[in-house]
């Protein structure tokens, strides 16, 4: 175990059906628990559009049926989000014309967030971004 894993305080984590309706569900919950933990309002607000972006990228990925959403204090001033699913592709970052309806998502993790990216797991991925709370 690594000192950052012993360091580490859990907000929540929880697995979910990989289906539309999760996106809305994952936000919903995990802003409740923001709250609770007195994370600023303004913070939640961009908390919950990188869970809707991430959760929305797991739900799209082709054979995910469960995806596991985890908020977790590693560092003091942060908070990171993790959205773990089956698949091995990791998400392109697009460049979308002004026409284009979608393709903007990892664009927006990368613009909320101090540090994002992607690490592999045995059984798919974890597609993870820091935000800081202060």
């Amino acid at each position: 175990m690594t000192a950052m894993t012993e360091a580490r305080r859990l907000v929540m984590s929880s697995d979910y059906p990989a289906v539309p309706a999760a996106v809305g569900v994952t936000r919903r919950i995990a802003k409740r628990r923001l709250e609770v933990w007195g994370v600023p309002l303004p913070v939640i607000e961009n908390i919950s559009l990188v869970i809707s972006e991430l959760v929305t990228n797991a739900v799209q990925a082709k054979g995910v049926r469960t995806l596991t959403l985890t908020l977790a204090e590693d560092v003091p001033g942060s908070i990171t989000v993790e959205v773990r699913d089956s698949s091995q592709q990791e998400p392109i970052r697009k460049t979308p014309s002004l026409t284009d309806l979608g393709g903007r998502g990892l664009g927006i993790v990368e613009a909320l967030a101090c540090h994002c990216g992607v690490r592999p797991e045995p059984e798919g991925k974890t597609v993870f971004a820091v935000i800081e709370t202060q």
